[in-house]
Formats: C-alpha cells, sequence, structure tokens
C-alpha cells in the first residue's frame, strides 16, 4: 500500500471509553477522570470534525496608543482551538509586543523571544503574531480529610480545573495555520475541477479527507507589524491586521449569508 492510502486510511483519534456502571462497584479517581475525558474528548471531535477550528466571534485586536512600549489589546471572544478546545476570552487583555502580555488567567512564563531570530524587513519593521491557546488552571483549594485516626496533618488539594486560555507573542506564523492552509488550497482545487454535471449529481460530490492530527495549539488572533527603532513623531507605530487569521463563521452566520445572497 502506497504512503497515500495510508494516509487516506488514518483518522486522527482513538477510540473512546466511557465507565459501565454495575452494582456494588468500587468507584475512584481514575473512574471519575475516564468518565470526565470520556465526554470532553467527545465534544473536541465534535468540533474538530464537524465545525473545523478558528475564531468564532469577537477577538479584536488593537493598538494601545497611550502605552509607553509597544502594546495592543486583545478583546473579548470565542475560539476554537486546532484540538477541538473551547478558548473564551472574557476579558481584555493587554499584550506587550517585547515582553508579552502583562496579566492572563494562565500565564506561563516564557523566555524572551530569540531577537537574532527576529524577522526584519529592509524598512526596519519586523512582523509578529498574537496567538491564544487553551488553557487550564487549578482553583477552589479544599482542606483533605487525613486518613487513619485523624492525628495526621491535614492536607490541601485543589477542587476544580478551570477552563481559560494563553496569550503569546509568536516570532513565526503557527505550524497549524500553514498546514491548515496547504488543506483549504488542495480542498479547493479539488472543487473548481468539479464540472456542473457533477455538482448537480451529488453523490459525485468529493468527500474531503478527515483533519489531520495537529499538536500545534496555537490560534493566530492578528498579525502586527512594529518598528523596531521607531520614529517619535510616529504615535502609532504598530500596524494591525488580520491576513493570517483563520475565521469559523457560525451556522447562524452562514444561514444569514445563504439568505442575503441575490
Amino acid at each position: 500500500m502506497s504512503d497515500m492510502s495510508v494516509q487516506e486510511c488514518m483518522c486522527c483519534g482513538e477510540p473512546l471509553e466511557r465507565v459501565r456502571y454495575f452494582p456494588r462497584q468500587l468507584l475512584t479517581a481514575d473512574d471519575m477522570r475516564c468518565e470526565d475525558e470520556y465526554f470532553r474528548e467527545k465534544l473536541r471531535r465534535h468540533n474538530r470534525f464537524l465545525h473545523g477550528w478558528g475564531v468564532v466571534c469577537g477577538c479584536t485586536v488593537e493598538p494601545v496608543i497611550e502605552a509607553k512600549t509597544p502594546t495592543v489589546r486583545v478583546c473579548p471572544g470565542y475560539v476554537v482551538g486546532p484540538q477541538g478546545d473551547e478558548i473564551l476570552i472574557d476579558c481584555c487583555i493587554e499584550v506587550d509586543l517585547k515582553t508579552g502580555p502583562t496579566d492572563q488567567p494562565c500565564a506561563v512564563r516564557w523566555p524572551c523571544p530569540p531577537t537574532g531570530d527576529v524577522p526584519v524587513a529592509r524598512d526596519g519593521k519586523a512582523t509578529v503574531y498574537i496567538a491564544v491557546r487553551y488553557a487550564e488552571c487549578f482553583s477552589r483549594p479544599v482542606r483533605v480529610h487525613p486518613a487513619g485516626c485523624g492525628c495526621d496533618e491535614t492536607g490541601c488539594e485543589y477542587s476544580r480545573v478551570r477552563d481559560s486560555f494563553e496569550i503569546k507573542v509568536l516570532w513565526q506564523l503557527p505550524q497549524s495555520h500553514l498546514d491548515a492552509q496547504k488543506d483549504d488550497e488542495a480542498w479547493c482545487a479539488t472543487v473548481h475541477q468539479m464540472t456542473p454535471e457533477m455538482a448537480r449529481r451529488r453523490h459525485l460530490f468529493p468527500v474531503p479527507p478527515c483533519p489531520a492530527c495537529d499538536s500545534d495549539p496555537w490560534v493566530v488572533l492578528a498579525t502586527v507589524t512594529l518598528a523596531l527603532n521607531p520614529d517619535p513623531a510616529n504615535t502609532n507605530p504598530v500596524n494591525v491586521n488580520y491576513k493570517d487569521r483563520r475565521v469559523l463563521l457560525a451556522t447562524q452566520r452562514l444561514q444569514v449569508a445563504v439568505l442575503c445572497m441575490p
């Protein structure tokens, strides 16, 4: 079998298992986690296979004019990640383009960006990407009941896992976007080769392959161009555009678009 045939026979994901309950069953924390992961993974698979991924609504990125350093503000919005995770940005986050976000719910301390590898144009401007990914935080700490006679010291454990997000300044376009662009172009080329007769006979419509397993979690919200040596007379050295943003239109928006067509 050729490599292409093997690729077409592969589908991202593994068979899911859920807990089978029966009388006098001893349930443990592992069983509860298995039950939780079953439904979470089904939702991820549903989002990834049926809807795709990208920015659904909001997530506007705008320059912060009054900031002393090049800074942008990410506004609230809703995103579906490449793995099917739902990402809700529920507050405005200011992002310093040189040091990263100043405050966000689930922050990870990243090393400083490699300034020597930053692509700089001839006009002295650099291009960066404001991206978001799904993240989790532990919350609501509670006391753990001691074992035995109760004389031991009581420990503390977090009782909740909070769905959150992480915003980062990337110096290269994520691999997830590059792969998705190639897949979109290949699918468009296949559709364009169809004749009107093939389009009328729906059973001849090409069936797209399943999405590939993508380990890159980042979704680009905006592409930002900034001057590394800005002119003091220029009050806005930051330019924001959405040319690399991957948009995922909601079903209602698609219905309205069809109804508005002449």
